[in-house]
């Protein structure tokens, strides 16, 4: 009985911490290739980003759309990424630290 209550609560707690577990922080560097204002997203070339993944070209979601107006094409930019518990990462801030570019237009 006792075996079957310790059981029962490592169980629970497993389960409990699984779906609780917080969500991922990282920081990047890059410059944005285009913005699309439609989808409220940021086509960014960015260097490694540690712990995540390597150097590459991609699309990010910005959780404020107002920050896609404070950028245009080829700003280089320093942000910060939060990945949540099923792996999707949104720009949370953003620095731009050179901005090199043409007006930013959207799809």
């Amino acid at each position: 009985m006792i075996k079957r209550k310790f059981l029962l609560i490592a169980t629970l707690f497993f389960i409990t911490f699984s779906f609780t577990a917080t969500a991922k922080e990282f920081t990047a560097e890059g410059t944005v290739n285009a913005i699309k204002l439609s989808s409220q997203k940021l086509t960014i070339s960015h260097g490694p980003i540690k712990g995540l993944m390597g150097a590459m070209k991609m699309d990010f979601k910005v959780a404020d759309p107002a920050m896609l107006s404070d950028v245009g094409v080829g700003s280089k930019i320093k942000f910060t990424l939060k990945e949540n518990n099923k792996g999707v990462l949104t720009i949370m801030d953003m620095e731009v630290t050179e901005i090199l570019s043409e007006a930013n237009t959207g799809n």
